[in-house]
């Protein structure tokens, strides 16, 4: 099994996928080897940059919040936040001061009410405007979506290592998932989910499905998000416009504008492609 992220890893700038990788894609399914792509686009999103024939087997969508059959583009799983889960994440998003948005359940979470901290926040600004027709601003001290798929929180740099820490230890044990803005490329996306949420538990998921072994996979990935995905697989590689930390972990391969992707499934395989 091949399980992919799909922006700045398998998605090149232009978000599309080079001819010689979409040529991978079909070589692995018509030798039986299951293709996954791991987002952390909504359905919605996802849908935006994949047709429903691209040639993959599962999606899994929102860092592990959902899992489609995609050739049947039929959900398989999906994962939410309880009432009092939402709650208490709500209270230490607001005590920080940080702005954020609380997404409805599953499919349905490309919808979000946001709540603005005040403080200039262009990344923050910019999702609102992008998601303008699914946005709402929240009113101080409600909650709108409760049960929720999740909610992201939208910090610029700097980002102090301490400060990561210290929200981890305050919303444990929710799932809390550190990624670069796709946006800007540099603001801090944090992203918090049921502790159910994860791209490996959705790997595992899967593998226990068709009978595999985390031998059996390889994983690609190009920045934090990735890195339960990276540390469960069998063999994980990613991309070079990956992060140094994260290169400096993993074995690294061609970035994304250059089919590191096929180089990744050849290194891993043994196959010519």
């Amino acid at each position: 099994m091949v399980v992919t992220d799909l922006d700045g890893t398998l998605l090149r700038e232009d978000r599309t996928v080079s001819e010689r990788d979409y040529r991978t894609l079909l070589a692995l399914g018509g030798r039986g080897l299951l293709r996954v792509i791991a987002t952390g686009r909504s359905l919605f999103s996802a849908r935006k940059v994949l047709a429903e024939d691209f040639p993959i087997d599962y999606l899994v969508f929102s860092s592990g919040a959902g899992v489609m059959d995609w050739p049947r583009q039929r959900l398989l799983q999906r994962h939410s936040l309880r009432r009092a889960q939402v709650e208490a994440a709500f209270r230490v998003l607001k005590a920080q001061g940080l702005d954020f948005m609380v997404h409805r359940p599953v499919p349905d979470n490309h919808y979000f009410t946001y709540f603005c901290s005040g403080r200039d926040n262009p990344d923050f600004r910019r999702r609102c405007e992008l998601y303008r027709e699914f946005a709402s601003p929240g009113k101080e001290g409600e909650l709108v979506f409760a049960p929720a798929s999740q909610l992201l929180a939208v910090k610029s740099p700097p980002i102090l290592t301490g400060e990561l820490e210290a929200l981890n230890e305050a919303l444990r044990p929710l799932k809390v998932i550190r990624a670069t803005s796709p946006l800007d490329g540099e603001s801090l996306w944090i992203e918090i989910f049921s502790p159910q949420v994860s791209k490996a538990r959705a790997g595992a998921w899967l593998a226990a499905r068709h009978g595999l072994a985390r031998r059996d996979v390889l994983a690609l990935g190009n920045d934090y998000n990735d890195l339960d995905l990276l540390s469960w697989a069998g063999c994980s590689f990613v991309v070079g416009n990956a992060p140094q930390e994260l290169k400096e972990r993993f074995p690294s391969v061609y970035p994304h504008n250059q089919s590191g992707f096929t180089e990744a499934v050849s290194r891993w395989s043994g196959l010519a492609l």
